[in-house]
């Protein structure tokens, strides 16, 4: 392991188990950050103990600690450094771990272009300068979801709506969007949509906090209404709620929709609740600091075509809520 002195500069570490990655990640930034490197996912958390590293860049596929491992205990002891993973598989499970527990900004894949590496690693430094707030680990999700679900069950629910932001359910099965009203109306309002022109009606017409999507709902992927909604109405926090994942889809939903979590249909009540609690958090964290949206900003890219964009989503997301994003 070693590093580059500079204090004026961002500390950036880089962990890989192959010496040949941490020599060209050295060469390529180490003119521009202070650099760390280690080839281990404990050598790597020996460094951050020492030091308050800015950014954290890790390979997967390691021998003894994987590098979603390695980031979930990176989170933990340095919440504010912005987490990215690198590697050269598409791993499905290996990338719903990165969003479920490592909490990643980015999805790197190996090989990689210097531009674009550079440019992503830019992108995150500038995030890290926005301290964060503390917020529940994700040991805590199943304390909070019995929390919650406990309370509820103590609860009318005429109690528990509180008028606060409320949660929209983007689904076409009707059977899930009925369960999850079920569920999660007992202690917020919960409002309902089947397809992405009610999504839209709903968010003009209420105020939703967190949204809860399947990956295609009535014919229509959705990876456009969450890259329109991070870019204008960064605070609205998304989970994904799907009985079919895919790696390429997965990335994009990391890299320009920035969910908050991936859930895997059928989903235990505890589970859900929890995680809408903690997103529901995390939206109050971020209407209170906006500073904090630049912490989930997406990777920039221009709107999808008119033909890509049939309904309009980003026009009418960038109506909604451009002038106040």
């Amino acid at each position: 392991m070693t590093a580059e002195s500079n204090a004026d500069r961002a500390r950036v570490l880089f962990v890989d188990d192959e010496p040949r990655i941490l020599i060209a990640m050295k060469a390529l930034f180490r003119n521009t950050y202070e650099v760390f490197t280690a080839n281990s996912g404990d050598a790597a958390l020996d460094i951050l103990r020492d030091n308050d590293v800015d950014v954290v860049v890790s390979d997967q596929r390691m021998p003894q600690m994987t590098g979603v491992e390695f980031l979930r205990s990176a989170k933990r002891l340095r919440p504010r450094a912005i987490r990215v993973l690198l590697t050269g598989y598409s791993d499905l499970s290996a990338i719903l771990d990165a969003i479920n527990d490592g909490e990643i900004f980015r999805y790197i894949n190996k090989p990689w272009a210097n531009a674009d590496l550079r440019a992503t690693i830019a992108d995150a430094v500038k995030a890290s300068e926005v301290d964060c707030e503390p917020e529940l680990v994700d040991d805590e999700v199943g304390t909070e979801a019995e929390a919650g679900s406990s309370e509820a069950a103590s609860q009318p629910a005429a109690e528990a709506q509180t008028g606060g932001p409320g949660v929209l359910v983007l689904d076409d099965d009707e059977p899930t969007r009925t369960a999850l009203h079920r569920v999660l109306s007992q202690e917020r309002a919960v409002y309902t949509a089947q397809n992405l022109d009610q999504a839209l009606d709903i968010l003009e017409r209420q105020s939703v906090g967190v949204l809860v999507t399947d990956l295609t709902v009535d014919g229509d992927n959705v990876s456009t209404l969450l890259q329109a909604l991070r870019q204008h109405h960064p605070s609205l926090v998304a989970i994904v709620l799907s009985a079919h994942a895919d790696a390429g889809q997965s990335i994009e939903l990391i890299n320009h929709g920035q969910i908050y979590r991936f859930l895997n249909k059928p989903v235990g009540e505890g589970l859900l609740r929890g995680s809408i609690n903690l997103a529901m958090r995390r939206h109050e964290v971020l209407l209170r600091n906006p500073q904090q949206t630049l912490r989930l900003v997406a990777e920039n890219t221009a709107p999808p075509p008119p033909e890509k964009d049939k309904r309009g989503v980003f026009k009418r997301i960038g109506r909604l809520f451009g002038l106040t994003a």
